[in-house]
């Protein structure tokens, strides 16, 4: 969305006119606005004119107050990216976890407590996190333990009943050739392991590859994997600040794990290609047009300079997009360095 031009004190009255319509939820009027611009009513009136003109304001009814467009709130949105302010986090986040899951969910708690809004944080399994290898450890009596480390830090495991037939030795040779290939490639549904793996893999038993990679598989299949969502009941709250279809449409999304991993995937694609590293996506904005009444603020967190996934805030239009906008930074630059550390 392009920028409009607008004057110093245009500039000042849009700016204070959302300050004022974020705090109180009710049209602003040129009386309140005198206030706080150093300008008579009467040409307070007439910017507000102006600036309505441009599409950055508008009013319920004739006899009401200003409200900021679309238009409106993202002119405000890219002048707070523009004027940073390096404050104290009100996010606080244990120092110590057992492992990557508990740090994410940790901080979308966080993060929901702060804000009281909606709270999403993706990991690295939601998008198909990378392997690094596979090892396993024998469990006796033809089973064993196979494990899973992942580019991100994390890890899984699943026990493999092997065929009466195979010795330890095949077993080895077999994971050295899969890490071999598999290294750095994404695990779930997109490495498609029943063609490609079993092609690179057609020299080894076929009985011990189908029983490796059914529970690579099947670690990729976990249900609900990497997706963190605290806050609901606080979004609930806050019903008057929500249109019944931007609710309903918010609703449905989470209902539903591959729309949420679309509007998280389209966020960490914006992030890690945006100058700030923080995206905010307004009203129609958003990759689906029924959140027309809601709005996203995310940012991507990295180890070793790579994404790995994504933090993020949704709530009404008519959010403190300053806090908004510290919070989900603070929780990306947080979670890049506790994975870089390996905290």
């Amino acid at each position: 969305m392009r920028t409009p031009q607008i004057s110093p004190r245009q500039h000042e009255i849009l700016l204070k006119t959302l300050e004022m319509y974020i705090s109180t939820g009710t049209p602003v009027s040129s009386a309140a606005l005198s206030e706080v611009v150093d300008a008579s009513s009467s040409t307070i009136r007439a910017e507000l004119a102006e600036l309505e003109r441009m599409g950055l304001l508008t009013h319920p009814h004739t006899s009401a107050g200003r409200i900021p467009t679309d238009a409106g709130y993202r002119y405000y949105v890219d002048a707070l990216m523009r004027e940073r302010r390096e404050e104290p986090s009100s996010l606080e986040i244990p120092e110590v976890y057992g492992n990557v899951d508990e740090l994410l969910r940790e901080v979308s708690e966080g993060m929901s407590e702060v804000t009281r809004l909606l709270a999403v944080v993706a990991g690295p399994a939601a998008f198909g996190d990378a392997i690094a290898r596979v090892d396993y450890l024998p469990l006796g009596e033809g089973e064993v333990l196979l494990a899973l480390s992942m580019e991100s830090g994390a890890a899984a495991s699943a026990r493999v009943r092997l065929p009466a037939c195979v010795g330890e030795d095949e077993l080895r040779e077999m994971l050295h050739s899969l890490n071999a290939w598999i290294s750095g490639r994404p695990l779930g549904i997109d490495l498609e392991l029943a063609t490609a793996a079993r092609k690179v893999l057609s020299e080894h038993n076929p009985q011990v590859v189908d029983a490796v990679l059914g529970a690579v598989e099947a670690v990729g299949r976990s249900a609900e994997r990497g997706v963190f969502i605290q806050g609901m009941s606080a979004l609930l709250a806050r019903l008057d600040d929500l249109d019944p279809e931007s609710l309903s449409a918010i609703m449905e999304i989470f209902e539903r794990r591959r729309w949420l991993l679309r509007l998280m995937s389209d966020a960490l694609e914006r992030s890690a290609v945006s100058n700030t590293g923080v995206i905010v996506s307004i009203g129609a904005e958003n990759v689906f047009y029924h959140l027309s009444g809601a709005s996203l603020v995310a940012a991507a967190y990295n180890r070793r300079e790579r994404p790995l996934g994504v933090v993020g805030l949704i709530g009404p239009k008519r959010m403190d997009y300053d806090a908004a906008i510290s919070i989900v930074r603070d929780a990306a630059e947080t979670l890049t360095q506790r994975l870089t550390s390996g905290f």
